[in-house]
């Protein structure tokens, strides 16, 4: 069974490098880059992810940003989609946050503006170190300003979505995600009608700081 990794905000894939290293080599995966992919909704960006996986059977593991990608592939592809992972991830709006951060002008948007201390605390829930830090900034560095700000309000004007999921999906839950609230895991829990909750001690970054126990989770549920 192949492994789709959907990517955060940065869309370009690396922060799932440390996740990957601790899975075996044998597991059959693709890493998207969403920088490659042209659409600029969640929609117009899940459908010509669909056309990469075409008919294959696929598992979904999907970072932040690209829960409600995995969302509309699984609306697309249906039964193609065995399984969804999401690692802190939302479908709706996570967080009051999330509207703040998409009303920052364009120029405000660089990694190297945002101290490590308030990194440590609302990326990596008080976890991270400098290293983690450096990985995040050089991955988002490598977008453009312009994309980062409409990611930031797709992510603003994401409205809870009505169709229900009967494919099997897997939360990942950071026990101090400081950027997906209660509300936003709760309208996903709603529509995914076999969702299971693991939870992993860290902040959002948590495929970054836990990538052992999140990779074990994802494991287990490509198993089963």
């Amino acid at each position: 069974m192949k492994i789709v990794f959907l990517p955060g905000m940065d869309g370009t894939g690396f922060l799932f490098n440390e996740l990957i290293l601790n899975m075996p080599r044998e597991v059959d995966r693709e890493v998207v880059c969403l920088n490659e992919v042209q659409g600029v909704s969640h929609r117009q960006q899940a459908e010509q992810i669909a056309e990469r996986i075409g008919e294959t059977s696929v598992i979904l593991v999907a970072e932040s940003y690209s829960g409600r990608i995995a969302y509309e592939l699984c609306r697309i592809l249906e039964k193609r989609i065995s399984k969804v992972i999401f690692i802190a991830s939302f479908i709706s709006c996570p967080s009051m946050l999330a509207k703040l951060a998409a009303a920052l002008p364009e120029n405000a948007i660089k990694p190297s503006l945002l101290p490590n201390w308030l990194m440590k605390i609302l990326c990596f829930g008080g976890r991270g170190n400098r290293e983690l830090s450096e990985s995040v900034r050089s991955a988002v560095s490598m977008v453009e300003p312009k994309i980062l700000k409409q990611r930031l309000k797709n992510i603003a004007e994401l409205e809870a979505p009505r169709h229900h999921q009967s494919i099997e999906a897997v939360y990942i839950r950071p026990t101090n995600d400081l950027l997906v609230g209660r509300e936003a895991l709760q309208v996903l829990s709603k529509l995914y009608l076999e969702l299971n909750i693991e939870s992993v001690e860290g902040g959002h970054f948590i495929a970054q700081t836990a990538p052992e126990s999140c990779a074990k989770v994802i494991l287990r549920a490509a198993a089963t």
